[in-house]
């Protein structure tokens, strides 16, 4: 119990920002993979990346590397998105022109917006302090 109490007693805010966008850019490749695991515009490879990320930013403290771990998952999580784009970007095209659909789809809707959500929440946290200085 010691050594869970000393683990936790070196970590600041920023560490369980980290801890909290893991479990949101998991919450976002279940609901991806979940949506689109049947349609053409699905990236395995952003599901997979986030998955690396996340694992990442779990292992890292417990290498005492905690300060790399909103890295490890900003990194996963802006390479997703961009594997995310490249994928979408017919249908993003053909929305807009207006050839088969004129609107998009809440599955479209909804999975960027929760990419959106996790670069901006990730740019934050980079900036955060994610372990305690001795001083502290």
């Amino acid at each position: 119990m010691d050594k869970v109490k000393k683990f936790f007693e070196s970590k600041s805010y920023g560490f369980y920002v980290s801890i909290g966008l893991a479990v949101l850019s998991l919450v976002t490749a279940i609901v991806y993979a979940s949506l689109f695991h049947m349609s053409r515009y699905m990236s395995w490879g952003a599901f997979a990346v986030v998955i690396v990320g996340v694992v990442l930013a779990a292992v890292l403290p417990f290498l005492k590397q905690a300060k790399w771990s909103c890295c490890a998952i900003a990194l996963a999580d802006f390479i997703a998105l961009l594997l995310y784009a490249y994928n979408i970007y017919f249908y993003v095209s053909v929305v807009m022109v207006g050839i088969q659909a004129s609107t998009f789809s809440p599955q479209f809707l909804a999975c960027t917006s929760l990419f959106a959500i996790l670069l901006v929440l990730n740019i934050a946290n980079v900036f955060l302090k994610q372990e305690k200085t001795e001083k502290e």
